[in-house]
Order: C-alpha cells, then structure tokens, then sequence
C-alpha cells in the first residue's frame, strides 16, 4: 500500500514550486526511477504500482494515497478504484501533484547510472532536481543528437570522434585536393561533386601530369650538366698531373704523394 503523506500547505517550504515542476516535467517517463541510484531512500517514497521510487508523485485526494503519475493515469483508464486497495471510487478532479513529496525527492542525493557497455559509468552526484539538467547537458554518457543534424543518436561523449570520422555532414576534402581541387563538401554531397566536376577534375589531372613532365626534364638536364662537369674537372686533374709530374693516391687516412723522383712523403690526418 501507497504510505499516505500530508498536504503541503502554503508556506511550508520556499521550494515547493521548483518540486512540483520537477514532477511536472517527468511526466511523460513512464513508471518511477530505479531505487539503485539514490544514495539514500526516503522512507515510503515507493509507487504502490511500479514499486519503484515515485517519479512525477500525484496523489489522490479521497484517500491521501501517493502513486507515479504515469502509473496511476494508466491504471485509472481499466478501473476507477485507488489502486491502494482501499476500495475508494477516485475522482478525476482529485488527483493531484503531491508537492510535500515531489519536494523531499528533489532535495534527494542520486547518482546518474549512464553507463557505455563495458567503458565505465559516469561517477555525477547530486540532487534528483539537477539529474535531468545534467543527463540533458553535460553527461557523457546520455544518448543525444548528432550536433550537425546527420540524424545519428549517439552518446555525448563520443560526439567530436563521430563529427570527425562519421558524420555525413562533415565537410571533407575532395579526393583531387592534392591535384588542387580546393572544394571541401559533406560526405553525402560528394558523388555530385565528383560527377559535376569531373572535366575541372581531368584539368587538373592534365596540368599535373605536364608539371610533373617539366620537373623531369629539368632533373635531366641537371645531371647532363653535372655529367659535363664531372667529365670536365677529370680532364683538368689529367692535365694537372701532366704539369707537375704529381699524382695523388688516397690509402684510408694517410695521403701518399709520388713525384716523378720516385720521392715519397707520407702525411697523415
């Protein structure tokens, strides 16, 4: 059985507005939260439905028993009775959000229980009134949007690898980029790309390979120069040697001059 709470009355608590929204603003979740993620659990704040710890608390006024609000509308479309047992005919008009409770829970400790498969849980605490703020804007670990509006549902922590590798709105480098096709276009703008562009695209490749040509060519006829040079300071040390009747041999790090007197010095590094 539901445990009966009293009425909030109106000064009660500064804070009875911000637990009644609290309430208010879950509605729409079915059943109520999992009693793994509080701290600690107030006493008799089980729905006598689901129970589990009431979430969006409505009570009905006949006989003061306190539900899940989405436990207590589902039951009221098959039966009229409080589902306390009671045998009390509820009225749609005395069900109401109970604010005393709404109010102890908010000011409740919880823990976020998000989790990603076996890469850990999110260690967040604090007050159950901030969990939704938390779970809709900082967890990394809540499913959201993919920022670019791609249509992929992600975890938030994995959002900048998704917008990075994934995300079909991503702008990417066009494959010619190194031919300098400077176009950066999202992945699924890219085929129309490659197809309305394919003419700059075989430009591009033309000029490419025809600078690649010149380069070769240029490389060509630099080691024809360097060749000529090589033959030209070979026909210089000859005629030297003839000139001065010196030659030189090189033996590891000694230098070994010979002259035409059969006269050797030998000089070392």
């Amino acid at each position: 059985m539901a445990r009966r709470f009293p009425q909030l009355g109106g000064g009660e608590s500064r804070h009875s507005s911000q637990g009644a929204r609290v309430g208010l603003e879950d509605h729409l979740e079915e059943g109520g939260y999992d009693e793994e993620m509080f701290v600690n659990v107030p006493e008799g704040c089980k729905c006598g439905i689901c129970h589990l710890i009431l979430r969006d608390p409505t009570m009905v006024d006949q006989c003061q028993d306190t539900f899940c609000g989405s436990c207590l509308r589902r039951w009221l479309r098959t039966s009229n009775k409080c589902p306390s047992g009671d045998n009390v005919t509820v009225e749609q008009d005395k069900v109401r959000p109970n604010l005393f409770v709404a109010q102890l829970l908010a000011n409740t400790q919880v823990n976020c229980l998000k989790k990603r498969g076996r890469g850990g849980r999110c260690g967040w605490k604090g007050d159950l009134s901030e969990l939704k703020t938390h779970q809709r804007h900082t967890c990394l670990f809540s499913d959201t949007a993919c920022e670019q509006e791609c249509g992929a549902i992600l975890q938030r922590g994995l959002m900048q690898m998704h917008i990075n590798d994934v995300c079909t709105r991503t702008p990417r480098p066009c494959p010619f980029q190194p031919l300098a096709c400077r176009d950066m276009l999202p992945q699924r703008e890219m085929a129309t790309h490659m197809k309305t562009s394919g003419i700059q695209h075989i430009d591009f490749l033309k000029t490419t390979v025809l600078q690649q040509q010149t380069t070769v060519l240029q490389q060509q006829a630099q080691m024809q120069l360097m060749q000529e040079q090589i033959v030209e300071l070979q026909r210089s040390q000859r005629t030297l040697k003839q000139r001065t009747g010196y030659h030189f041999k090189h033996r590891k790090d000694d230098y070994i001059v010979t002259s035409d007197f059969n006269t050797t010095c030998r000089y070392r590094g």
